[in-house]
């Protein structure tokens, strides 16, 4: 059985439990790579996440409580300015984490002392605890995912080349 679906410009022919890809439109030989390029990144990315979204969430933990924990873990005592750019987040959604965190004990924000109207956060012991015990078993999971689809110096290759196509931005 042939099944068609067409998404964007792309279809994608369903045939005996495979996929086969063709581009109805061509937008330039090197615009349909740079295309094909940033579909695959996208994939590869959400399928990572997911894989590390059900792995912290069976710790009782989000995608963006660890990037705020891993930050302080890791760099200490940030401002939530700090956070915020570490964590590619925004203020409004930053705040709710941070009150969340909080609330479970896992950091503490006091006052600046520079300025009162910004807040310092801190890692408490409880996080520190948590990150003690998940933080490298967190890394060996994400070695395994990219070891599945690449190997070392693939992946040298690829933290190379997306650490200039940021820096390009």
């Amino acid at each position: 059985m042939l099944t068609i679906v067409l998404i964007s410009s792309i279809v994608l022919l369903f045939h005996i439990g495979r996929f086969i890809t063709k581009r109805v439109k061509s937008y330039g030989k090197h615009e349909d790579i740079v295309l094909r390029t940033h579909i695959e990144l996208s994939r590869s990315l959400t399928k990572i996440r997911a894989k590390e979204t059900t792995w912290l969430a069976d710790r009782d933990l989000t995608l963006a409580q660890f990037g705020i924990l891993e930050s302080l873990y890791h760099l200490g005592k940030l401002t939530v300015g700090q956070i915020t750019t570490l964590t590619l987040s925004t203020p409004g959604n930053i705040t709710v984490v941070i009150k969340n965190l909080q609330s479970k004990g896992l950091i503490d924000a006091i006052a600046s002392e520079e300025d009162r109207r910004s807040k310092i956060l801190e890692i408490t012991d409880e996080g520190r605890k948590i990150m003690q015990s998940i933080f490298q078993t967190h890394v060996e999971n994400l070695s395994c995912w990219y070891d599945k689809g690449l190997n070392e110096e693939e992946i040298q290759t690829l933290s190379h080349l997306l650490r200039k196509l940021e820096k390009g931005q």
